[in-house]
């Protein structure tokens, strides 16, 4: 036989071994499932010999063929689960485990944390499932450093108890009386030694929130254990009034005035940004003319920026209790990318045209710069389209009036189509925060 046939042979029957789906068999049974034929017979026995001699596979006291140790290391990102154990998902997908996790027995998570990047080492040992099991060599990067929690003191000693389920024994903090944390504060910790199996966790305080249920300190306390980004950088800060300084509300080449048209933004009254605002007319054959215009803030982000890149980072705009952390600054978020009332903006302006039954016949994308004539709290509404007449309607532009009886004509129109069409309506409650006086 030739080296090279040995070593595909060998590989042949490795890579059998390792399969997820592989369930220990006899030699003659694994020659079979390998499709080897006679001729094969006599280099199969002595490719598994050597693999048997070198301890890359070994036989049970059944006669039966298993691989043995370790088959190799990978990375990927840790996810804990609450029995301490974990799961370590790669970040590509192995031939070996098609595609699946890597478990970790929690003796061999180390002080891996949910989240971490780790290097895992791949062991031949199986769950009852065939999952592919697997140690924690070394943590690459901490998903996280910086956690919040709650002092408490045990045996004259003082430790913060983390928020959540990920530690569930408290950490002991070093040098406790640096910051004089008093017992029920919240307080944000930096890790100097995470827990593991063997050792217990180490921490200093960082910064103390105050006192566990004081109105405000739950919003610091999801701030600061989600890590989110309170502060702008100064060059994405520097970016942004310079896009400010550059618009010109009568400079409007390329894009379709739809200044004159009588358009509104309608948002929940205590809104800070309004990124959307609608119009609709109706032409003489019943024909609807839908238009939603969208703030167009792609237009004061330079791809590649600071600005971009903090905005990449951030993701979105948080919502929090009486608190917003913008994807954003400001300048921009509640200024020129935000559809005031009376206030020249651009926008990405969907034109909708939607025939009398409610059919949509077709739509352009346009590049548009438009005035907010109203903007309306949801609660403003209803009394004007319930009243035409009212007191609530007398006080305002008829256009806006009309516009607005026109929305909910074609509003219901679109309802009962989607009924007929076996749409599912669901009543899920919304859940809102009524803040008085600093109090819920």
């Amino acid at each position: 036989m030739k080296p090279s046939d040995s070593q595909s042979l060998e590989s042949q029957i490795l890579a059998k071994l390792l399969a997820v789906d592989y369930q220990p068999v006899t030699p003659g049974v694994l020659a079979r499932q390998l499709q080897l034929n006679r001729e094969q017979g006599d280099d199969f026995r002595n490719t598994l010999a050597t693999l048997l001699e070198t301890g890359r596979a070994r036989q049970d006291k059944h006669g039966r063929i298993k691989p043995r140790g370790s088959v190799g290391t990978t990375t990927g990102i840790v996810r804990r689960i609450s029995s301490g154990a974990g799961w370590v998902i790669p970040h590509q997908p192995l031939q070996e485990l098609r595609g699946g996790d890597i478990y970790i027995a929690a003796r061999d998570l180390g002080d891996a944390q949910s989240g971490d990047e780790v290097q895992v080492r791949l062991s031949s040992r199986r769950r009852s499932g065939g999952q592919r099991c697997g140690i924690i060599e070394k943590v690459l990067k901490r998903a996280s450093t910086t956690f919040v929690g709650t002092w408490i003191e045990q045996g004259g000693r003082g430790y913060v108890r983390i928020d959540g389920s990920q530690f569930p024994d408290p950490i002991l903090i070093a040098d406790s009386g640096a910051r004089g944390p008093r017992r029920d504060d919240k307080v944000v910790i930096e890790m100097l030694r995470f827990p593991s199996e063997r050792r217990a966790g180490e921490a200093v305080i960082t910064q103390i929130l105050g006192k566990r249920g004081d109105p405000g300190i739950d919003t610091k306390t999801v701030i600061y254990s989600l890590g989110l980004p309170t502060e702008f950088p100064p060059e994405a800060l520097a970016e942004a009034r310079a896009a400010t300084t550059r618009f010109d509300e009568d400079q409007l080449a390329g894009r379709v005035d739809l200044t004159a048209e009588t358009i509104i933004t309608i948002d929940p009254s205590d809104a800070r940004d309004f990124d959307d605002a609608i119009s609709l007319t109706r032409s003489a054959d019943g024909t609807w003319h839908l238009g939603v215009h969208i703030a167009d803030v792609a237009t004061f982000v330079t791809p590649g920026s600071q600005l971009d890149q903090e905005a990449q980072r951030r993701g979105t705009s948080v919502y929090l209790p009486g608190h917003v952390i913008p994807m954003l600054p400001e300048l921009l978020s509640n200024g020129l990318a935000s559809l005031q009332q009376d206030q020249i903006r651009w926008t990405k302006s969907v034109l909708i045209d939607i025939s009398p039954d409610g059919s949509v016949l077709g739509a352009d994308f346009e590049n548009a710069a438009i005035r907010n004539c109203r903007r309306f709290a949801y609660e403003e509404v209803m009394p004007i389209i319930r009243q035409p007449d009212g007191p609530a309607a007398r006080a305002e532009d008829p256009r806006v009036v009309k516009l607005l009886q026109q929305m909910f004509e074609l509003a219901m129109l679109l309802r009962r189509r989607r009924t007929e069409q076996g749409a599912l309506q669901m009543g899920i409650p919304e859940i809102d925060f009524d803040f008085r006086d600093s109090h819920l």
